[in-house]
C-alpha cells in the first residue's frame, strides 16, 4: 500500500494526459477534434477521477474509523477538537514535539 495515494493516482492520470499530449508532439496523427476534446475532458474529469479513485485509500478527518467501524479518535476527543488541554487537566504531560 502507498503512503501517498492521492499523489500516485494523480500522477496516473496526468500520465494519460501526458502521453496524449506526447503524440500530438512527435507527429502522430490525431485529428484536431479529437485531440481538442480529449484535453477538455481530461482537464475536467481527471481531477475528479483522481479524487474519486483516492477517496478509498486514505482515512476521512471528519470521522476517522477503521475497517470495522471502530473509531481511530478516542471517545472522549473528536477530530475537531485539542486534546491537550484535557491531557493537561487530567494531569497526562504533553508528547514529545519531534
Amino acid at each position: 500500500m502507498s503512503r501517498q495515494p492521492v499523489v500516485s493516482r494523480a500522477a496516473i492520470v496526468a500520465a494519460v494526459g501526458l502521453i496524449v499530449a506526447l503524440l500530438s508532439h512527435f507527429g502522430i496523427a490525431i485529428p484536431e477534434d479529437i485531440r481538442e476534446g480529449v484535453i477538455e475532458v481530461l482537464a475536467v474529469a481527471a481531477p475528479l477521477v483522481a479524487a474519486y479513485w483516492a477517496r478509498g485509500h486514505v482515512t476521512p478527518t471528519a470521522d476517522p474509523r477503521a475497517e470495522d467501524g471502530t473509531p481511530l479518535v478516542p471517545a472522549s476527543t473528536t477530530a475537531g477538537q485539542d486534546a491537550t488541554a484535557e491531557d493537561a487537566s487530567a494531569g497526562v504531560p504533553p508528547a514529545p514535539v519531534e
